[in-house]
């Protein structure tokens, strides 16, 4: 066993990266330790995680990167801090390949963005030409309750071109259910008469989550705590 914080991050994310034939896959190596990865909780291993990131720029140490990455968005989801969530937005500006910057934006999907901070680089995510990483980025934008989010998701609610932007408008109507507020309203009821069912649907649960939320009441579609 590794005797230092540096070192068991550092076994923990080889152990992410093993490559092993299996017949199930919850019997891997890498399995193992990506549900391990999930159970961290402690900031302090943040710093570490970030020298770990800085010392692998190469393009072939991608891998180690996004497993760094991974274990440092489960820490924060389990432990939130303000620092640590800039600092993985800032890794959307140091990435470029698609495969390292939509896994970023999933793990950010599942953080309570303050409203107040700099997500420039997410927005710029949700144009993005790549459709990974537009969809990851456009879900993202459902954790931070600010207008320039709330603006982002709207303009692909506008587009009258349904069907280009078909699993855009799906997933930022459900975005707009996470923190949108009674005036996202109007635009979500115009999709209630979309052709394409999961359309209807994701327009019809936003509605109901943000009327629930302004009546205070609890979201039918969180998961009771």
């Amino acid at each position: 066993m590794p005797e230092t914080a540096a070192g068991y991050l550092q076994d923990l994310i080889a152990r992410m990266g093993t490559a092993e034939q299996v017949s199930d896959s919850r019997l891997s190596v890498s399995w193992k330790a990506h549900r391990e990865a999930e159970t961290l909780d402690d900031p302090a291993l943040l710093p570490l995680l970030e020298e770990i990131i800085a010392a692998h720029p190469k393009a072939k140490e991608r891998q180690i990167r996004c497993d760094a990455h991974f274990i440092y968005g489960k820490i924060l989801k389990n432990r939130f801090t303000r620092e640590g969530c800039a600092y993985l937005i800032g890794r959307l500006e140091a990435e470029t390949n698609k495969y390292a910057l939509y896994p970023i934006l999933d793990l950010l999907r599942d953080l309570p963005i303050p409203a107040d901070m700099d997500i420039a680089s997410i927005l710029r995510c949700a144009r993005h030409e790549q459709w990974l990483v537009r969809h990851s980025a456009i879900r993202a934008l459902g954790a931070c309750p600010s207008e320039e989010s709330r603006e982002a998701l709207r303009w692909y609610l506008r587009q009258e071109d349904e069907k280009a932007y078909r699993q855009e408008i799906i997933y930022a109507q459900a975005a707009l259910g996470r923190m949108g507020t009674p005036e996202d309203i109007p635009l979500l009821e115009g999709r209630l008469r979309s052709r394409s069912r999961d359309v209807r649907l994701s327009a019809e649960i936003a509605i109901e989550r943000i009327r629930a939320r302004a009546a205070g009441q609890p979201d039918p579609w969180e998961p009771a705590s």
